[in-house]
């Protein structure tokens, strides 16, 4: 128990030490492939240059390695698919009476935002059953796990990757039906403040030279639909310490975890106090209270429904098994977001779907433990047979 502290220890002020200088190196680039991104080449012949000057120094890659995760979407061709069906099963959650269909139809389009010090090669498996079983095209990102202890990059490198964003969008001939795949609460998060980045750029036109406000109102009602594996939670210090644990330490978990029994359930986890001591000190500085509220702000706020008036379906993916996201915080947000639903004769759809997976299915690790269901799950959710 004392090794894996003081592991702990050095990690964490590793990090904290060189992150700092790190970021400052990479954030000028955070969202631009560099001379050596090869593959998908756009052609930016039918845009004004003055529009687009910054992209003449990168190009999009269809190259998956982790450079090009945290640095760029990737971009990854559906493969055709040679027995089309024309029929379709909705997912039944709610009566199929409404005039807009378009949350019905298979998305065009998936965006992929891994989980915190997500690997490379783990998120592919999800790419490929996109690609490969669904037969729908995949843009893929990691965002940057040290946005944890540094906060303050967070507003900056959302802002780049909102423009890179919207400008593949663009390129792509604007598909008017897309989805997003996010896991964990760090790709929650980041899909959260992506959609209220472009949401202020679309109210605010002076926020960004490159980007029109109409193109950022149009992306945002191009968002047909998102589905959320192992998440969300408020963002407090339990949270914070159970996603250090799984994301640097999983193999050594339970040493770094204090069981806690609770008269309701069982196998409900804590951090250790120690952890727990450590980050609420860094909870009280100014800037990550800031980065907090603006990350709760905007998860409350994450387009669809009466809210916005935006037709959106989402579907939570979570279990009892979670040792880092209780349930019971997905469940408490998945009614939050049905409370604001709307009808199907009022402006904004919003259709919130919950699948629940076995005890023995664990953090982001749903889609391993039951491939048949998972995959099921996600065509039902997308009418696909």
């Amino acid at each position: 128990m004392y090794r894996t502290k003081v592991s702990f220890l050095l990690a964490t002020s590793i990090t904290l030490i060189n992150t700092k200088s790190f970021t400052r190196r990479l954030s000028n680039h955070a969202v631009r492939s560099t001379k050596s991104f090869h593959g998908y080449l756009s052609n930016f012949s039918s845009f004004p240059k003055s529009k687009f000057l910054y992209l003449q120094s990168r190009n999009f890659t269809t190259i998956y390695n982790s450079q090009n995760l945290k640095k760029t979407f990737v971009f990854q061709p559906a493969q055709k698919n040679e027995n089309p069906s024309s029929s379709s099963e909705i997912f039944p959650t709610l009566p199929d009476s409404s005039s807009d269909t378009s949350q019905d139809k298979k998305p065009s389009l998936v965006i992929l935002f891994g989980w915190w010090n997500c690997q490379p090669k783990t998120l592919h498996k999800y790419v490929s059953l996109y690609v490969d079983k669904l037969h729908i095209d995949t843009l893929s990102h990691i965002p940057r796990f040290h946005h944890v202890f540094f906060p303050w990059t967070i507003l900056k490198n959302i802002h780049l990757l909102a423009k890179e964003l919207i400008h593949d969008w663009v390129e792509r001939g604007k598909p008017d039906n897309i989805g997003f795949h996010v896991f964990s609460n760090n790709g929650t998060y980041h899909y959260a403040m992506l959609c209220e980045k472009i949401r202020q750029i679309a109210n605010d036109p002076s926020i960004s030279s490159e980007i029109s406000s109409d193109e950022a109102n149009s992306f945002l009602n191009s968002i047909k639909s998102c589905v959320i594996d192992s998440a969300p939670s408020p963002i407090f210090e339990r949270t914070i310490a159970l996603g250090i644990i799984g994301g640097f330490f999983p193999k050594n978990q339970n040493n770094l975890l204090k069981a806690k029994i609770m008269p309701d359930d069982p196998h409900h986890i804590e951090p250790h106090p120690f952890l727990i001591s450590c980050l609420s000190l860094f909870f009280y500085l100014p800037f990550v209270k800031k980065y907090q509220a603006f990350a709760h702000k905007a998860l409350d706020d994450i387009p669809g429904g009466t809210f916005d008036g935006r037709n959106i379906k989402y579907l939570f993916l979570y279990g009892p098994g979670d040792k880092i996201v209780h349930e019971n915080d997905i469940t408490k947000f998945m009614r939050k977001l049905i409370s604001r639903k709307g009808d199907f004769n009022e402006k904004g759809v919003l259709k919130v779907i919950g699948k629940r997976f076995e005890r023995n299915s664990e953090h982001v690790q749903h889609y391993m433990k039951y491939p048949e269901e998972y995959t099921d799950a996600l065509k039902s959710f997308y009418g696909l047979r």
